[in-house]
């Protein structure tokens, strides 16, 4: 592992692990990472703490580089005591990185096909898709799994050594860390996992609870925005019929997302659809409601959700819900999709109309319990994206190995009540699987709750830190 020990921030050190963990001796990738030196003395210090921010396909260096910068990413407690390792995930960011062919990538295609032939459409672009990545990956396309992941972090620690284990992982990076859990139990020291993803559910129940709290979270938006209209910007009595309205225009009559024309003076120029449908705004306003206050400087609030609405609504200017474009072969818009779709079952499209037939069930599904989003949400993109997918699952939905998880110390699970993409019901099924586990709910809105910097953060701090788990049940506001 290269420089594994300088002195303060080192951006470059990189190891080269299998692409198969199955043949160890075959072909390698190279993992790349980003770390800040603990701030404290000797004495102080405890070992390293690696951190994934979620995704899949985030990218977990940008994090150290923000907290080198003097961006409060993490607290000061964990500040002192550990190094922060921030490893990218194999397939994205400083890591040997999804190649996808951006043009083949960028075309059209509907994620809610209303018949048959727009079904296979849909389907022979998700193949296309997948194809190029294939093309311009390799061999690395059929091993960016999380299981694969969590190995290649067990090799991280390894080359680090600096002791057990010490884990930081935020939604995705919860699914990431159980993995790592359920394979190397007795290598942890400490793991706190805020924003639950539970891996051990079918894909029609991640696609319900998905799309639910995703419904539950935007009608706490509306009340919001009913009682803050200066903050919201959106001005009327009913904001959820102005919601659904602008979903219904839109649908009948593309809005218009002028920032995106690639000749515009934005910063997003060229970067993203240069139109929106009612789907379109469904799909994309699940991420706006993340953080319900900014957070460092980094991350937009429900105000800026409200900005957004609010220019498509008076202005015709759809330009902030506007769907992002791959702008070159190395996105990081490629990696998302190829691990879920190697860690998601998804139907047998060698049938299409019965595979069609299973997509519009759940679609129906979704327009049963959801007056707003329908069907949309992340697991709606995992379900329909990965259809024709080239490249098998080598992951799929399973319970964690409960008897493996004894050996493990006691883990602390984290999650909002009202968290627009990880359920609330998430987070009971994973401490269902993990025998020592201790679950803090934060009473609040928003995904995740660690670098919110609250009262949850402080226990997650003291935990990690010294050990000392909070009582189960425990209930904080912030």
């Amino acid at each position: 592992m290269a420089n594994s020990r300088a002195e303060s921030v080192d951006w470059e050190s990189q190891l080269e692990v299998p692409i198969d963990w199955s043949a160890p001796e075959g072909e390698k990738t190279t993992l790349g990472m980003g770390r800040v030196k603990a701030s404290g003395n000797a004495s102080d210090r405890i070992g390293s703490l690696m951190f994934n921010p979620g995704g899949p396909g985030g990218i977990a260096s940008e994090f150290c580089t923000y907290q080198a910068s003097g961006v409060p990413v993490f607290s000061e407690a964990l500040a002192l005591h550990f190094d922060i390792i921030c490893p990218d995930p194999r397939g994205v960011g400083s890591s040997s990185p999804v190649k996808c062919d951006a043009q083949v990538w960028n075309q059209n295609t509907t994620q809610f096909p209303a018949n048959e032939v727009e079904f296979e459409q849909m389907v022979k672009v998700n193949k296309d898709r997948g194809e190029s990545c294939l093309n311009e990956t390799g061999n690395l396309l059929k091993h960016v799994d999380t299981t694969s992941a969590a190995r290649d972090i067990e090799a991280i620690r390894l080359a680090l050594d600096d002791g057990k284990l010490n884990w930081l992982g935020l939604s995705y990076g919860s699914q990431l860390g159980g993995a790592y859990a359920e394979l190397y139990p007795e290598n942890i020291r400490a793991m706190a996992l805020d924003g639950i993803t539970n891996h051990a559910q079918s894909s029609v129940d991640a696609l319900y609870t998905g799309s639910t709290t995703y419904e539950n979270e935007l009608e706490r938006f509306f009340d919001w925005c009913a009682t803050n209209a200066t903050a919201c910007g959106l001005q009327g009595e009913n904001i959820s019929k102005m919601f659904n309205d602008l979903v219904a225009a839109a649908d009948k009559s593309p809005i218009p997302a002028p920032g995106c024309e690639a000749t515009a003076d934005t910063a997003v120029a060229g970067s993203c659809q240069t139109s929106v449908v009612g789907a379109d705004i469904r799909l994309n306003v699940q991420g706006f409601l993340a953080w319900k206050e900014s957070v460092s400087g980094l991350l937009h609030g429900w105000d800026y959700l409200g900005l957004a609405l609010n220019q498509t609504i008076a202005y015709n200017n759809a330009t902030l819900l506007a769907t992002t474009l791959a702008v070159d072969d190395t996105s990081s818009l490629y990696a998302d999709l190829a691990i879920a779709c190697l860690d998601w079952f998804r139907s047998d499209t060698s049938n299409m109309t019965k595979a069609f037939i299973e997509l519009q069930e759940q679609n129906t599904m979704g327009s049963i319990f959801n007056s707003h989003v329908g069907a949309a949400s992340q697991a709606w993109t995992i379900l329909s994206g990965c259809l024709g997918w080239p490249v098998e699952v080598v992951n799929p939905q399973h319970g964690l190995d409960q008897q493996a998880l004894q050996k493990a110390p006691p883990i602390l699970l984290v999650n909002a009540k009202h968290d627009p993409e990880t359920s609330y019901t998430w987070a009971l099924g994973l401490k269902e699987q993990i025998p020592h586990s201790t679950l803090v709910t934060r009473d609040g809105d928003g995904h995740t709750s660690y670098l919110l910097h609250g009262e949850t953060a402080a226990l997650m701090d003291t935990y990690l830190v010294g050990g000392t788990l909070p009582a189960d049940g425990t209930v904080v506001k912030s």
